[in-house]
């Protein structure tokens, strides 16, 4: 395909949009341009045309296809690897997050983010699942597969998908469910982001948590090996109402010692919740340095607290996506992630703390998120998501506010050390949170099993490989 076309060309385009076509040059450009992650702020893409509807998305694939540009598809901006940026045309679907109830489900829109939904769902008296993240979109989140704090009570965000319509190659309009296109539909449940079309729309089932609970735990950083492995154990052993992370985090100043902090919502009521905490600190062999827990509160303004505080939903988005919006953006980060299916051994913990080495005066993270639960009730081919037997969410993290050359050659080393020590206890990778550098086998580890019939599906619905990036599905 071409990367370049004519400036008439962009004017056909904007005839048929009544959305904005963002261009080189044009004031909102800079911001048109970003994603959440700071790396990819040296990508110039062709144009970014903000499609506000289905017609205004197969207008744009329709022109792409006539002109022969290549496109990248973005809802939230989240993508770790840039893979919703290049130097191609952007079809953003950011403003098409509407949320609608029809009877017993929900409809909403792919550019949906997780704090609105929360904020706009809780006022019709409904609730989905969500990641970690505030202004993560559906799009990204379900077509991956969907993790986070809900998994272990109500499966991965796309178990629990109805129906969707999506925009393929060619520019029709399909839509799908377990009768209509059943296999385009078992694709878009864990498949990936921006393989095999543009999704306009999602039907999803409501999550019944009318209150959660609260918590946030701190350790110091001397007790890291042993409150890993004891959470680790302690997720495994937890009911299912458990939503938890862990993450060793590293000093921010003086004050602010680096430390292993333990947080996440619980469904099952304070006092069980209370019980389970001191469970934990037994396990780790000590109590926290601090622990709160607050609520319970209603299931949408708990998970708004615990992933934007006190702003409110408007100041919770990115920074400079409205007036009044300070969310912040990730700085040049190198992540390494793997998906476990087991907790890991005392020893093993140890090995993942070292490999963070608390010596180390650079910001860099080691993270978990607990998931299996419900999710691992469900059959591996049942839908594109394969990976049934994962409890946990792993990664490691290096962070550079200035990546000047001097320091990436160490950050490089760091990066493939922390992957080399999580690697022999991995079942697989999570396609929404891809390591920096690409594992040589990463559409096994991907999609597993699954692999060949999303092939199929991709061979089926876009032969041509009209949807692309480095590391999507391929005919």
């Amino acid at each position: 395909m071409s990367s370049v076309t004519s400036p008439i060309s962009w004017t056909a385009l904007a005839a048929r949009m009544s959305g904005d076509l963002v261009l080189p040059g044009d004031d909102r450009y800079p911001h048109a341009r970003e994603l959440q992650q700071m790396e990819f702020d040296s990508i110039a893409p062709l144009a970014v045309a903000y499609c506000s509807s289905a017609a205004e998305v197969q207008a744009a694939v329709r022109f792409a296809g006539e002109h022969d540009v290549r496109v990248r598809v973005r809802s939230g901006g989240h993508s770790h690897n840039g893979w919703s940026t290049g130097e191609a045309l952007i079809i953003d679907v950011s403003r098409i997050d509407h949320v609608q109830l029809t009877g017993g489900t929900v409809h909403i829109g792919p550019g949906l983010r997780s704090v609105d939904a929360l904020d706009r769902l809780g006022r019709l008296g409904r609730q989905m699942v969500t990641g970690t993240f505030p202004t993560v979109a559906a799009g990204g989140f379900l077509a991956g597969g969907g993790l986070g704090w809900q998994t272990r009570r109500f499966g991965v965000g796309s178990d629990r998908l109805v129906s969707a319509d999506i925009v393929l190659a060619d520019g029709r309009l399909a839509h799908c469910s377990a009768t209509e296109e059943p296999d385009l539909f078992w694709a878009l449940r864990g498949g990936g982001g921006s393989s095999f079309g543009v999704v306009v729309d999602y039907e999803v089932r409501p999550i019944d948590a009318p209150e959660l609970v609260r918590y946030d735990t701190t350790w110091p950083l001397n007790r890291a090996p042993e409150v890993v492995a004891a959470w680790q154990d302690w997720c495994v052993a937890a009911p299912d109402e458990l939503g938890s992370s862990l993450v060793v985090l590293p000093s921010f100043g003086p004050g602010k010692p680096a430390s292993v902090r333990v947080w996440g919502v619980f469904s099952g009521g304070a006092d069980r919740l209370d019980a389970a905490l001191a469970e934990l600190a037994a396990r780790a062999g000590s109590e926290p340095d601090r622990s709160r827990v607050d609520g319970p509160e209603p299931y949408g303004t708990a998970m708004h607290r615990s992933l934007c505080g006190e702003l409110s939903p408007a100041e919770c988005h990115r920074a400079g996506s409205s007036p009044v919006a300070c969310g912040h953006r990730h700085p040049f980060t190198l992540r390494t992630y793997r998906l476990l299916g087991r907790a890991m051994t005392p020893v093993e913990a140890s090995a993942a703390v070292e490999a963070w080495d608390p010596s180390l005066d650079q910001e860099r993270y080691l993270l978990f998120i607990a998931v299996g639960g419900r999710a691992n009730e469900v059959d591996p081919g049942a839908t594109a998501y394969v990976h049934r037997g994962a409890r946990f969410l792993a990664g490691f993290q290096y962070a550079l506010r200035a990546p000047r050359p001097d320091l990436m050659s160490a950050a490089w080393v760091w990066t493939d050390r922390t992957a080399a020590t999580i690697e022999p206890m991995s079942c697989g990778s999570y396609v929404n949170f891809p390591s920096t550098r690409p594992e040589p086998d990463w559409p096994t580890r991907f999609f597993g099993a699954n692999l060949p019939r999303l092939r199929a599906v991709k061979r089926a619905v876009d032969p041509g490989d009209f949807f692309r990036h480095e590391q999507s599905v391929r005919p």
